[in-house]
């Protein structure tokens, strides 16, 4: 059966990957004042050039349900012969996946496109779209439903952290109070953020430069957990500080992990996380 496989913009996949694999996005907005475009087709270095001019962050916005509908339509009629397993954005996160269920009802075919709720984002929601890759090719001979259930096994293995750099971007956008992110900025406080059942949660909260809380977070993150050593995701918004990155690798090799993907976040999840910030995924067995 030929399965195509979809997700939307903010995986964070890179289009080179993307194409190696045929994998098909369908992108989410980035709001200024005077225009809208569609995420990542705007250089980052634009949002932060944006934020420091008016010290506040643009708006995004969701794919809406007509956007899915001519997405797969378009897709479907250009291979008639095809089916679509789409892994879609944590629905605990966004409206993206409910507009990705109306938007399924109104395509020609919708008995034809499969939806998965990955409950996840970012490097978590891609790794769980190359998962659905590597499954297709290892059962050449699944339908559409049995490859979207042996996806869903996948989703609550899954696992994904992030920690900002700064604060700035999570105050200008509301999610933090200027006042706990002065006192973070002061007492140089960096909070991790847990994806846990789909939803963004505020953890453990290390204190110093990024470099520093590396082997904490990398503690944390792989404390008590069985990963699949063949895989691990490392993300990082622009500007995120060399020697980080430097001793997250390492730190991912030594621990044993084989194949280490390293992705820059999109214009969509550098406006959640701000600049410097960096993040980490990985499957569970």
């Amino acid at each position: 059966m030929n399965i195509l496989i979809t997700s939307e913009s903010s995986c964070d996949i890179p289009a080179p990957l993307l194409r190696q694999h045929g994998i098909h996005t369908v992108a989410f907005s980035v709001n200024f004042p005077n225009r809208t475009v569609a995420d990542n087709s705007i250089p980052v270095e634009d949002i932060f050039d944006f934020f420091n001019r008016t010290r506040t962050i643009p708006k995004t916005s969701a794919v809406n349900p007509d956007q899915y509908t001519a997405f797969w339509d378009g897709l479907l009629a250009e291979q008639p012969d095809a089916v679509i397993l789409h892994v879609g954005y944590s629905s605990a996160c966004s409206c993206s996946f409910q507009n990705a269920r109306i938007g399924r009802e109104d395509c020609k075919a919708p008995e034809r496109i499969r939806l998965v709720d990955s409950l996840n984002v970012s490097c978590g929601l891609g790794s769980l779209v190359l998962k659905a890759v590597q499954l297709r090719a290892q059962h050449p001979d699944d339908d559409l439903e049995t490859l979207a259930r042996r996806v869903e096994g996948y989703v609550p293995k899954a696992r994904m952290v992030f920690v900002p750099d700064r604060l700035d971007f999570l105050a200008a956008g509301g999610r933090v109070s200027n006042a706990a992110a002065l006192g973070a900025s002061i007492l140089r406080l960096k909070p991790r953020i847990d994806i846990i059942a789909g939803e963004l949660i505020a953890g453990r909260k290390y204190r110093g430069s990024m470099a520093r809380i590396v082997p904490h977070l990398l503690g944390d993150f792989l404390q008590g957990r069985n990963f699949d050593l063949s895989q691990a995701y490392l993300i990082h918004a622009a500007g995120a500080a060399e020697a980080a990155l430097t001793a997250l690798r390492e730190g991912l090799r030594a621990h044993g992990f084989e194949s280490i993907h390293e992705w820059q976040l999109g214009c969509v999840m550098t406006v959640h996380g701000g600049r410097g910030a960096v993040g980490l995924s990985a499957i569970e067995r």
